[in-house]
């Protein structure tokens, strides 16, 4: 991927898992909607029980519709590790952020994340290709080390933004993330 466009309307953050990449969307979130910017699309983030996770929940950032994205114990969907998806769930909710996005036409789309259990859906798949082929300001969080060819054959795949954050570069990434998006919004 280049990392030296200087104004690309895509920017994939990879890392480690537990290094902040959802804690990162959110602020990101928080940080453009107390602007005034239309920031929608969704964020999975972790359930626990006591010291176990327990599954993933997913939420659409502009209703606020949460549900299931997988969990442990479940048998209904697609089984990745000890997690069964919820496919209905994913469609559902995530796919609807995406498709709701792209219709309330964001300032900025965020799509936490890309990974194994969402990419079980064809539906899901489908709908962030022609995201990221529509041309929209999207920031996606991808399942460290993982490559899809879906995705990878889109158009303006080529030109994104591929980051990868870390413990020690969190506040960096966050910055640098901020002064992408800024030069995006100032030109629209």
């Amino acid at each position: 991927m280049n990392q030296n466009r200087e104004h690309p309307r895509t920017v994939f953050v990879t890392g480690a898992p537990g290094v902040g990449k959802t804690t990162l969307m959110q602020r990101i979130h928080d940080h453009y909607k107390n602007k005034g910017l239309r920031v929608d699309g969704m964020l999975t983030s972790e359930v626990r029980k006591g010291d176990e996770r327990i599954g993933f929940k997913i939420t659409d950032l502009s209703s606020g519709a949460e549900g299931w994205l997988a969990r442990i114990g479940d048998s209904v969907g697609p089984r990745i590790g000890k997690y069964s998806v919820d496919s209905e769930d994913l469609e559902e909710i995530g796919v609807g952020a995406l498709k709701g996005a792209a219709e309330r036409s964001a300032d900025l789309v965020l799509v936490d994340e890309i990974g194994p259990m969402e990419m079980t859906s064809s539906v899901f798949r489908d709908t962030l290709a022609k995201l990221l082929s529509a041309g929209r300001n999207v920031i996606a969080t991808v399942n460290y080390g993982s490559h899809y060819p879906e995705i990878e054959r889109s158009p303006g795949f080529a030109e994104a933004v591929s980051l990868e954050i870390s413990r020690d570069n969190r506040e960096e990434m966050i910055l640098r993330i901020l002064s992408i998006v800024d030069a995006w919004t100032e030109r629209s």
